[in-house]
């Protein structure tokens, strides 16, 4: 099975995407349209059907391409992580921060922007009170959420 550009033509086999059998097989070519094939019969089930490139190949020209030739492939986009680190944030918050280091206590109460010292995930800020007794907190490495003793009659 040859797919050179010197051996299509009608009455020659090529391989192609059977739209019956759902495979890529050996068809005859029924008709040209230019240099590429247009109709194809099927060797396997005898179908005839418009020509289909096999799978990955997505220009018909590419079969009348001598062979040999090389492919270039597209050059991928890399994806732009536009995110902020964790860490760079958190920096950025500890430092712009006034308010005095506080030791994180269930039985405390705590404010938005309140600078926190927990004994597990070290020192973090206050980003979130979450109504009644939850508050979100930005520590070097991640988020939490926390409980805490919430808004005091």
């Amino acid at each position: 099975m040859n797919t050179d550009a010197t051996e299509v033509a009608v009455g020659k086999e090529i391989l192609s995407y059977c739209t019956k059998c759902k495979m890529d097989l050996g068809h005859t070519i029924m008709a040209m349209k230019g240099a590429n094939p247009a109709k194809v019969m099927c060797r396997t089930c005898k179908s005839e059907h418009g020509y289909k490139a096999k799978k990955g190949i997505k220009d018909p020209s590419v079969v009348a391409a001598a062979k040999g030739t090389p492919r270039v492939p597209k050059e991928k986009k890399e994806k732009v992580d536009k995110a902020v680190p964790v860490e760079v944030e958190w920096m950025k918050q500890i430092n712009a921060t006034t308010k005095p280091l506080r030791h994180y206590a269930a039985n405390e109460a705590f404010h938005f922007g309140d600078k926190v010292s927990h004994p597990s995930f070290g020192e973090g800020i206050v980003q979130k009170v979450i109504f009644p007794n939850k508050i979100e907190i930005l520590f070097r490495t991640d988020m939490k959420v926390l409980i805490h003793a919430g808004k005091q009659a």
